[in-house]
């Protein structure tokens, strides 16, 4: 409700940090690089304006991690169903957020090759803390030729670097106002309800 006391605050784009898994790309697109290893595939995505990470996939059959054991983007482990690739993805943090989804999130994901340029992915979705019942979203993606794939120009989140020390001195200064018997209590603000404009309360 008062975020922005600190810098943990933020949501993860305020912070140049991605969402995490499933990743769909939102409405501003991404750019996915997939290497396969003898012992492994390991997935980069950069998403957004540069909320880029890397993601291992676990192939030699061991088992998960211990529940104890929680990550931003899950424990992934592989196999190969004839020539689709199922990856079921457990131990998320509680700091993961996917829709209200957070440690109890599961996904099984499967990357299909339809053609030449062509790969299908399909996710299913559960978390019976926020759903009644499992859900499934595909999407398909096309690789692209090698003069594009030439040159990537990475894109860069700089909001996190200018935005969020001006956010964090409006605070300050809300809460240095209030102790000065100036401005309601910054405690009381509701700074998520939308967008709505209200006067400063400072002036």
């Amino acid at each position: 409700m008062n975020r922005h006391d600190g810098p943990e605050d933020g949501t993860p784009p305020d912070r140049c940090l991605t969402g995490g898994l499933p990743e769909f790309a939102g409405g501003i697109g991404s750019f996915r690089r997939i290497v396969q290893t003898p012992g492994g595939i390991s997935i980069f995505y950069d998403v957004g304006q540069g909320q880029g990470w890397q993601r291992n996939i676990v192939m030699d059959g061991s088992a998960h991690l211990p529940a104890s054991i929680r990550q931003w983007y899950g424990d992934s482990r592989g196999h190969w169903e004839g020539s689709t690739l199922v990856i079921d993805v457990t131990n998320f943090s509680p700091k993961t957020d996917f829709q209200g989804a957070r440690e109890k999130l599961r996904l099984i994901e499967r990357w299909t090759r339809t053609g030449p340029t062509s790969l299908a992915y399909e996710v299913t979705v559960e978390d019976p803390t926020v759903w009644t019942r499992p859900w499934t979203a595909k999407q398909e993606f096309t690789r692209q030729n090698d003069e594009a794939n030439r040159i990537y120009y990475e894109p860069r989140c700089i909001e996190g670097n200018f935005g969020l020390p001006g956010l964090l001195r409006g605070r300050r200064t809300e809460e240095f106002a209030f102790a000065e018997g100036r401005g309601p209590d910054p405690r009381t603000r509701d700074s998520i309800k939308g967008v709505e404009f209200e006067a400063d309360p400072l002036q």
